[in-house]
């Protein structure tokens, strides 16, 4: 996240003046810059780092299939789950190569050979061989062979080792066999991760978090086979198809260019283009557009890297350590300070703090930095440390206390799963540990998919099982139909007819077979041989009795399901949790992943899973996503008191269709009273606001809040008299809802061959049709575009429909700007505005283009101000009317917008002035809130004429 992020410095700030022991050290070491200017700062190193990685990941590849061109691995990546495999093993491989690296900077693998540095001097033996034997390292294979046994050595350190994606030597058997990287590759690899332009990469400026976001940065790519001779291009990498793109037309080639690969050529590289009428003719001509990472052709049926959409499917992002700082200090606070004093050791050992969705670690590396502080000032106080070392300091050993005790998390990634083992392990920094210190804390699963033990007693009748009407319900259906209300918490499980019932003698102690069975019938297959044996309420205790006998089919079947589906039962993954006189977490931190399911970027979603969260999760309702899954897990996961500590987008906070997750969040906890907004650039690469949502677990006891009312976002923008204006109009009638309406034409995917830009109207695109950039303060400026009117015959509104508007208001905008309307037809990015008996379309007009109702709009709609803006019928129809006493001025408002509206030329100086004076006086408004407009005026221009 960008230093320069307004929200989150004000936020900092005030937990500075209201003495935050938390707040964020290093913060200038970590915004960019060194503290002498005379090397990279930690971020900078780890950007440096994660470009340099990628382009190894390619090293990697390239060597992997050189050293087995025609063998089995390769064949196997011909599936994409093949694929799937082989691209985890590489990154597995290359991880393995950076946690080496930060470890040997810290001096963790002190007692191995090479003096604690194996990895530095393996590289300099490699580097002294390349400069006296040049190509001869191609055809050698021993120094993988030295990494695979040091990191073996390792992870074998301590009882059963570590297990996992990263660790496991099962799980890639590959990187554990046969010497397969050439040392010329691996020589290459290692310069990638350790050298950038001649200078040694700082390993030793990195924080542990750092290897979160190389992951993730890893996860960006794609592993495909080459359908034809490909080549990657910059300026995104992307691998682009020759003999796809020679078989296009000329100009169709640069379009593809531009489509596929966001690569815009100049004039004579464009010509070359178009004119290849080879593969190598047109390779010529894009060389010097050639990715570096790979500068040669790709063959045809050669596996490459390809920028793809894993990451945005999986919704994971690195989160700064700024924003990790900040949450956990906000969560934790609460728990250690109670009863009017910081906490006793005991009682901060005794907290059991959890992130359901993990990643590498980021949320947990930090609250095992802040809990071992607090415990090391508990100790300090008490005069009670444990016994240390001689010259041994006390913050390491609270931090493996901490970690041992207190800390737990879950991932469906088991990579991720290995990273965060390794990252609590470099952070304690005690070498004396093993890697597997964490193994029984840090589970893979599925935080979302699982049993309770209370549940498995009873036969779950709305699970879709074969036969029954759940199979015949499609996905359609499902949206339909009204949602089941959520069973109230600590009510019976259900019965075969719906009727609550007792669990049988023995549900409450179930074990992990049972727990098993039973979610496995919501994944039952609906055809095939094994549907016939899918369990009915009749058979239910036959099939439960069943579920640890080897032999039985569907008992085999429901462990299948459950390895596939990773269900993580919580009452059994965390016994030691669940298990006390008041079960639950005392915090649940964490930045779970954003997919939505629903809306322009809504992700896939196997209609199981879909069928599955709509009857058991209140907040997959309304608008569906996977965050808002989160939110209620993690509130239900809290004991009474406990702490709840999220990263979300804003939007959940306050949009409507978001309204189920608030409900179901607000009837388990209370929010915060000013909850953070750390705003709209907070990740990078990713270009939307985000929120930290901090609340409390309500008493079982307690008033549950029935209505979706918004959080409240803290707004340190606001000063006093802006508050005060925002709070008064914000109490006023608003405008009438019948002044504002959706008309625009809503286009698809198939539509931008329906619409061509133009000036003129050209056969058969001869209709004109506006959007919003067309739309200027008071100016309606000529369409740009036509539309081909009988390719979208029965989705265009008549003629007599486009004549009724009478203003067109610019939706892609910060607040409201209005022009009249001349009866053309407009697109979805353009709403409409009407008349009434009160307010003339000329009233309205200048009214919507004030700068007081500007600032209203702007300063009370988040949205206005973070993400891409948009203005809606919603925030319109929210404006505030003017009271009483200035509604006399209405008339005086039509006078003027009757002299300026037909002239569509602006808004001049001298009239803007009048007309803010006028809306102010309507409004009531004192001089300090008209200055206070007039300032956040002259900062906020109006847009472009451009867009």
């Amino acid at each position: 996240m960008s230093s320069e992020c307004p929200q989150l410095s004000a936020a900092l700030g005030r937990d500075r003046e209201r003495g935050g022991a938390f707040a964020p050290r290093g913060a200038a070491k970590r915004a960019g810059a060194s503290l002498d200017g005379s090397a990279p700062s930690a971020d900078g190193v780890a950007r440096q780092l994660r470009e340099q990685a990628q382009g190894a990941l390619g090293e990697v590849l390239r060597g992997f299939q050189a050293a087995d061109p025609q063998g089995g691995d390769v064949a196997c990546a011909g599936s994409a789950e093949g694929r799937r495999r082989l691209r985890a093993g590489l990154v597995s491989a290359l991880m393995r190569l950076i946690f080496l690296l930060y470890a040997e900077a810290r001096g963790l693998l002190a007692g191995v050979e090479d003096g604690g540095a194996p990895l530095a001097r393996l590289f300099a033996d490699l580097e002294e061989e390349r400069r006296r034997q040049g190509d001869d390292l191609e055809r050698r294979h021993g120094a993988w062979a030295r990494i695979a046994a040091l990191f073996r050595a390792l992870r074998d350190r301590g009882p059963g080792g570590a297990r996992g994606g990263l660790c496991d030597p099962d799980a890639h058997p590959f990187l554990e066999g046969r010497p397969w990287l050439s040392d010329g590759a691996l020589h290459r690899v290692l310069s990638a991760l350790l050298v950038h332009d001649g200078v040694p990469l700082r390993y030793g400026e990195l924080e542990v978090e750092h290897l979160g976001t190389l992951y993730e940065g890893l996860l960006a790519f794609d592993l495909e086979i080459a359908e034809g001779e490909s080549m990657a291009l910059l300026p995104s990498h992307v691998v682009v198809d020759l003999e796809a793109l020679l078989a296009l037309p000329g100009r169709d080639r640069l379009a593809r260019l531009e489509e596929v690969a966001d690569l815009k050529l100049g004039a004579r590289p464009a010509a070359r283009v178009a004119a290849a009428g080879s593969v190598a003719e047109l390779s010529q001509a894009l060389a010097r557009r050639a990715s570096p990472r790979q500068p040669d052709r790709i063959a045809r049926g050669a596996l490459y890297l390809q920028p793809g959409q894993l990451r945005r499917r999986a919704g994971s992002y690195y989160t700064p350590r700024e924003i990790t700082s900040h949450v956990v200090e906000r969560t934790l606070s609460p728990l250690l300070d109670r009863d009017g004093g910081p906490a006793a050791p005991a009682d901060a050992l005794a907290l059991a703090v959890c992130d359901p969705a993990m990643g590498s670690g980021a949320f947990l590396v930090e609250a095992c930095r802040q809990l071992a502080a607090r415990l090391v000032d508990a100790w300090q106080r008490a005069g009670a440390a444990p016994p240390l070392a001689p010259g041994e300091p006390p913050l390491p050993r609270a931090m493996a206390l901490v970690a041992e005790r207190c800390l737990h998390g879950v991932d469906l990634d088991p990579l991720a799963v290995d990273l965060a083992r390794l990252s609590l392990w470099l952070v304690v920094q005690d070498a004396r540990l093993p890697l597997s210190f964490l193994d029984g804390k840090l589970r893979c699963g599925d935080s979302l998919i699982g049993a309770e033990r209370a549940e498995v007693g009873g036969f779950p009748s709305a699970a879709r099982l074969p036969g029954g009407p759940g199979e015949r319900q499609t996905r359609r259906a499902l949206l339909r139909q009204a949602p089941a209300p959520p069973r109230p918490e600590g009510a019976p499980p259900e019965s075969a007819d719906g009727a609550p019932r007792d669990g049988p003698e023995g549900a409450e102690g179930a074990d992990q077979a049972a727990l098993d069975a039973w979610m496995a019938l919501w994944f039952w297959p609906p055809a095939g041989e094994l549907a016939a044996l899918a369990p009915a309420p009749a058979t239910f205790a036959r099939y439960m009795a069943a579920a640890r006998e080897p032999a039985d089919p569907r008992a085999a079947l429901s462990r299948r399901i459950a390895e596939e589906r990773r269900f993580l039962h919580w009452e059994l993954a965390f016994p030691g949790v669940f298990d006390r006189p008041e079960p639950g977490f005392d915090a649940v931190i964490g930045n779970p992943p954003w997919v939505a399911y629903v809306g322009r970027a809504a992700q896939p979603i196997a209609p199981e899973v879909f069928h599955l969260h709509l009857r058991r999760n209140p907040a997959f309702h309304g608008y569906r996503s996977l965050h808002g899954l989160f939110v209620h897990r993690a509130a239900s996961l809290l004991r009474p008191g406990g702490r709840l500590g999220l990263v979300i987008p804003t939007s959940v906070s306050d949009l409507d269709g978001y309204g189920p997750t608030r409900r179901a969040h607000d009837a388990l906890c209370a929010v915060d009273s000013d909850l953070p907004s750390f705003g709209s650039d907070a990740f990078d690469g990713v270009f939307q606001p985000c929120m930290g949502l901090l609340s409390t677990r309500l008493a079982p006891a307690a008033p549950r809040a029935a209505e979706a009312a918004s959080w409240p976002l803290a707004r340190s923008d606001l000063d006093v008299v802006s508050r005060r204006l925002l709070e008064r109009l914000g109490a006023l009638p608003p405008l009438p809802a019948a002044l504002f309406g959706e008309r625009g034409f809503q286009t698809t995917a198939e539509d931008a061959e329906r619409i061509r830009r133009a000036n003129a109207p050209e056969p058969p695109y001869t209709c004109p049709i506006r959007e919003g950039a067309d739309v200027g303060e008071l100016i309606a400026r000529a369409p740009r575009h036509h539309v081909d009117r009988a390719g979208v015959k029965g989705r265009f509104r008549k003629d007599e429909d486009w004549k009724a508007v009478r203003l067109l208001i610019r939706q892609t905008a910060r607040y409201p700007i209005a022009a009249l309307s001349d009866g053309l037809p407009f697109r979805n990015s353009i709403l409409a505005g009407f008349s009434d008996a009160t307010w003339s379309e000329f009233a309205l007009l200048c009214y919507l283009n004030s700068s007081p109702v500007r600032w209203w709009h702007y300063t009370r709609h988040r949205d206005a101000r973070e993400g891409m803006p948009q203005v809606k019928i919603a925030h319109l129809r929210a404006i505030p009317a003017p009271p009483p006493a200035g509604a006399a001025l209405i008339a005086a408002l039509d006078a003027l917008g009757r002299e300026l509206g037909p002239a569509n030329a602006g808004l001049p100086a001298d009239a803007r002035r009048h007309l803010d004076g006028m809306v102010a006086d309507m409004l009531e408004m004192t001089e300090e809130e008209r200055g206070c407009v007039a300032r956040w005026a002259a900062a906020t221009p109006l847009p472009r004429p451009d867009g």
